[in-house]
């Protein structure tokens, strides 16, 4: 990541951890240190909340996967500046892949939300292979993510200025990051059925990332 990207999206980091830590019930647990070196995120995504404030939960030089952001005249200037993935429109998306394996390389880490869309909060919409094709072009652990809030901290918020309405939490936040995947078995399937291997990582994925939202709401520390 160039200098200034980094130093925004750490000044960035500082706001939101302070804004947090001010008004909010915000906890994390984890189930093993984080590895060293690039990583590749993976979470569900019910909330516009999400994507600002998951950066707080890691260190490491961070590319969001964003789509709507980058239709905001303003906001799309800040995203390009500390080098975030756009995912807003078709060609743009056809890109994702091949930006997210460069940055990877490179050293820095990717998140990314993969059901592409907010869901109702209620249940997961279905998963893209995107971090699926990440994965088998660079073999770097992924990391699956839990987040939840309570329904009633969830509410619709008109937003004159990214122009649509947004799904925002307030009060309590909660995100729960699992151990480390890779896919040895798979990557070796690649070889010979690319798709199959996709949709396998695919849908390990999404159950881990499932399981790390039950635990929250079965074992975990929730009001």
């Amino acid at each position: 990541m160039k200098a200034v990207a980094k130093f925004l999206h750490g000044v960035y980091r500082i706001g939101v951890r302070i804004f947090l830590s001010i008004g909010y019930d915000f906890y994390t647990w984890k189930e093993e240190e984080l590895p060293a070196g690039a990583k590749l995120f993976v979470s569900n995504h019910f909330s516009s909340s999400d994507a600002h404030f998951v950066t707080t939960l890691m260190k490491d030089p961070l590319h969001m996967v964003i789509g709507p952001g980058f239709n905001v005249p303003i906001l799309r200037h800040y995203l390009k500046w500390t080098e975030q993935v756009s995912a807003n429109t078709k060609e743009n998306r056809s890109h994702v892949v091949e930006k997210c394996v460069k940055y990877i390389n490179e050293g820095d880490s990717i998140y990314i939300f993969p059901e592409g869309m907010l869901n109702t909060g209620d249940s997961m919409l279905p998963f893209h292979k995107g971090a699926a094709r990440i994965y088998l072009e660079t073999g770097v652990p992924v990391i699956p993510v839990g987040l939840i809030a309570p329904m009633r901290r969830m509410k619709k918020k008109n937003s004159s200025f990214v122009g649509h309405t947004m799904t925002v939490v307030s009060k309590n936040y909660y995100a729960n990051i699992g151990r480390a995947m890779t896919f040895e078995s798979e990557m070796e399937l690649a070889r010979t059925d690319r798709a199959k291997a996709e949709e396998i990582i695919t849908e390990k994925i999404k159950q881990e990332v499932q399981f790390l939202i039950d635990d929250i709401k079965q074992n975990k520390f929730w009001s």
